[in-house]
């Protein structure tokens, strides 16, 4: 017997665009699996949140190396010469 997989809730907004996004949005959805409105801004909106939280980590990424002082810059340069040959040795087993 197939198992019936609950969906959470969803919350029902608002959102006011211009009519060009609007027909944008339309010709995305002409295809036969095109689905609707809210599913099309709702994928897109999870991919920009994705990409936001990639675009921060990246940032803090930067952040934190640009922090970093000569001694520790130093130091982090010579563990990653010390991983990359031992991952060539372990690659050239």
């Amino acid at each position: 017997m197939p198992t019936i997989t609950a969906r959470p809730p969803k919350s029902k907004i608002t959102v006011t665009l211009t009519p060009d996004l609007v027909s944008r949005l339309d010709a995305l959805l002409t295809g036969p699996n095109a689905g609707s409105r809210s599913r099309l801004v709702e994928e897109a909106l999870r991919q920009w949140l994705c990409d936001q939280t990639h675009h921060d980590l990246e940032h803090q990424t930067e952040e934190y190396y640009r922090s970093l002082s000569k001694a520790e810059r130093d130091e982090d340069r010579r563990w990653s010469q010390v991983a990359a040959r031992s991952a060539k040795r372990l690659w050239n087993q």
